[in-house]
């Protein structure tokens, strides 16, 4: 069984690399072109061109304009949040020239990791006076230097947490799109590999500086240890499995009866997630995946069933013994929602060898003979959803 763990990992990884590196190559067609093969579609009062919203599925969309990123499924913005953005400066040395803008276009998440290093460039050790080490120097290192997470989009940018909300809403970074860190944990959940990042606006500004910006900017060069993780984390991670699902319910209710108004459910729903995963908990995993049967239509289950693509993204055949545990009724609704938004997270066409048919993560092969039920629940949802689009049944009708 671990040799099947082993060869599905890297065959995900392999898959996932496969599919964001034909991705990246897109986006490195010739602007003009990129943009005018993207609709434009009208998304919370901004149009915006982009391929995946005009097809109905997700996208992050980042305005540089407003300092302010949205993360939205076709028309509908599910939630928004402020962002630090590039100062627009720039650097010249005689180790080369530095842009610290935040780019405008069209890219998508290459990787994403949860509180990650930061690896500092060249210009952190110029801009403090200090001297710049060798690149493999651990002087470089900066444990959960980028936050509770970060979801990288190529061109050395991420979209990351930080230990400085008071100055988002501003154009105070390098280039890189800094959230709040319960913001940048909720994001880590609800995108993939591919998922499309729109970044709009800030044509024409200025370069941006001020006292704030440059010591915002100046991390702390001491090695006395990493910034401390978020105290709600960590208090989340010493309750109990029941506790914390008691705890999820009442956070979405509390978010349906406000109509989608800020609560602290992501945040449980990510320990909750990870314990699942990553720990073997079946009561965590169980319960994240059953409370989207719970959720009615609308923004928070569009959003919510994110979190069952990633938890399936984290642990594809954890996922199916534990769905194929579940009453039928709510292990086909859990198995809908997995196979709608991991494809609406998609942005290129569901018939695409790299399309995530979940399906394709963990052959039937692989499952164990307890948890064929989990699978073929997820293949009847794929061939539900081929034929709700007009898709080809896989290998002709069933």
């Amino acid at each position: 069984m671990h040799s099947i763990h082993r060869f599905l990992r890297s065959a995900g990884i392999l898959a996932l690399f496969a599919s964001a590196l034909a991705i990246d190559v897109q986006a490195q067609a010739p602007r003009r072109r990129a943009e005018a093969a993207r609709p434009e579609v009208q998304t919370g009062g901004m149009r915006v061109r982009s391929r995946a919203l005009a097809q109905g599925g997700y996208a992050v969309i980042v305005d540089l304009d407003e300092n302010r990123l949205h993360f939205a499924r076709g028309r509908r913005i599910l939630w928004s949040a402020p962002v630090g953005t590039g100062t627009g400066m720039r650097l010249e040395t005689r180790r080369g020239e530095y842009d610290f803008a935040t780019p405008n276009g069209t890219f998508h998440v290459v990787y994403k990791e949860r509180e990650p290093d930061w690896i500092a460039p060249d210009w952190y050790f110029i801009e403090n006076g200090l001297p710049v080490p060798p690149k493999e120097s651990d002087a470089r290192r900066f444990p959960r230097g980028l936050g509770s997470a970060a979801v990288f989009i190529g061109q050395g940018l991420a979209i990351h947490g930080t230990d400085k909300p008071e100055l988002l809403g501003q154009r105070v970074s390098h280039g890189c799109i800094r959230l709040a860190n319960a913001d940048a944990l909720r994001l880590f959940h609800n995108v993939q590999v591919g998922t499309e990042i729109v970044i709009v606006g800030g044509h024409g500004a200025a370069p941006e500086a001020s006292a704030r910006q440059t010591s915002s900017t100046r991390r702390t060069t001491s090695r006395s240890g990493p910034p401390p993780r978020d105290p709600f984390i960590v208090e989340l991670e010493e309750e109990d499995t029941e506790d914390l699902l008691t705890r999820l319910e009442d956070e979405l209710f509390a978010a349906v009866a406000a109509r989608g108004a800020a609560t602290r459910w992501h945040q449980v729903a990510s320990v909750l997630l990870l314990r699942g995963t990553k720990e073997g908990d079946d009561d965590a995993l169980a319960g994240v995946l059953s409370r989207v049967g719970e959720l009615g239509a609308g923004a928070l289950r569009e959003e919510y069933a994110t979190f069952i693509a990633d938890a399936y993204n984290q642990g594809p055949l954890r996922v199916i013994a534990v769905l194929a545990a579940l009453d039928r009724e709510t292990r086909g609704v859990v198995a809908r929602a997995l196979v709608e938004s991991a494809l609406a997270l998609y942005p290129g066409n569901p018939t695409d060898v790299s399309a995530p048919w979940p399906t394709r993560r963990a052959p039937r092969t692989a499952v164990r003979r307890s948890a064929v039920r989990g699978w073929d629940a997820l293949q009847l949802a794929e061939d539900a959803f081929r034929e709700r689009t007009g898709l080809a049944m896989r290998g002709g009708s069933r």
